[in-house]
């Protein structure tokens, strides 16, 4: 029933709009993928296996520490007793391994998907592999 603002409709335009509206509420809609209980449970467990491999390479972080301090500790004692600049670089990475490899390990299942948390653990153990190497081509 028009009111005094809607324009009348004819009965092709009524019919229309009554099969559109049925046709989007039964189907489902394009584009969409429905989740069921299995990706979840897939989702989760490959967070939680994400995490453990970001814990141990924060474990790992401290070994690659020590090797690089005592890399360049010989070198020291080895060379002109000076430190070059790839020391330097080397040392510094550990400290992006170590926020990256915290960023995947705390953030939250839901706040971050799994192929940015996997990136991430695989920037930490670059980056943590990349340190004793440049302390070892300095010398």
């Amino acid at each position: 029933m028009p009111t005094e603002h809607e324009p009348p409709r004819t009965a092709a335009a009524a019919t229309a709009a009554t099969t559109t509206a049925v046709t989007s509420t039964t189907g489902p809609v394009p584009g969409r993928v429905r989740k069921t209980s299995h990706d979840s449970a897939t989702a989760s467990s490959n967070a939680g296996a994400l995490r453990v491999l970001a814990g141990v390479g924060l474990v790992l972080l401290i070994g690659a520490a020590v090797l690089a301090a005592l890399l360049a500790l010989l070198d020291a004692f080895d060379g002109d007793g000076r430190a070059g600049p790839l020391v330097a670089a080397g040392l510094s990475s550990l400290v992006p391994a170590g926020l990256l490899g915290m960023i995947a390990a705390a953030v939250p299942r839901d706040d971050m998907p799994n192929t940015v948390r996997g990136r991430l653990v695989l920037l930490q153990y670059a980056c943590t592999i990349l340190a004793p190497a440049l302390v070892a081509a300095d010398a």
